[in-house]
């Protein structure tokens, strides 16, 4: 009796382990940035306020990010706006362009990345064309499945 219950304790032992090494982890992806953005005005002030604070007409506006797949490969990023509210593009450092496939367009918003890619760098540049409320919103997507990714984001700057 004491090896049945012995190699019933293995079976399941073996079982709960061959289902925790599968590799079939997921996580969400993350856009990480931080609550302030760098500004220089036209009058040549440059400063950092937060992200939720009034800018004025005519500032230009940087915010770092980082993309982030987790246990998941980073497929693309695209961000949305109104471009008749500002001039926008992403900034990609020269040593990061080989992670990015031809189809990318940093100039409008876009990357789409290569394999095996779990972290980027990145920064939005904007500057603000006309007063009102500047949404800009975000899509990151991974490898995970269809639960997990996308990620939808988005943030909302006032213009005066």
């Amino acid at each position: 009796m004491k090896r049945i219950f012995l190699f019933i304790a293995i079976a399941i032992c073996a079982f709960g382990l061959s289902s925790c090494l599968n590799s079939d982890d997921h996580s969400t992806p993350l856009i990480q940035f931080s609550r302030y953005v760098y500004r220089s005005t036209l009058e040549g002030v440059q400063d950092s306020v937060k992200l939720t604070d009034t800018v004025n007409v005519g500032d230009t506006l940087r915010l770092p990010i980082l993309l982030y797949g987790g246990f998941n490969n980073l497929t693309e990023f695209k961000v949305t706006y109104e471009s008749s509210e500002c001039d926008f593009k992403l900034l990609i450092d020269s040593g990061y362009t080989q992670h990015l496939t031809d189809a990318s367009d940093p100039e409008n918003g876009y990357l789409k990345f290569i394999e095996d890619i779990y972290v980027y760098p990145t920064a939005m540049w904007f500057v603000s064309q006309k007063t009102g409320d500047l949404k800009i919103s975000m899509k990151l997507s991974s490898t995970a499945g269809e639960k997990y990714s996308p990620l939808n984001a988005w943030f909302i700057i006032p213009v005066r």
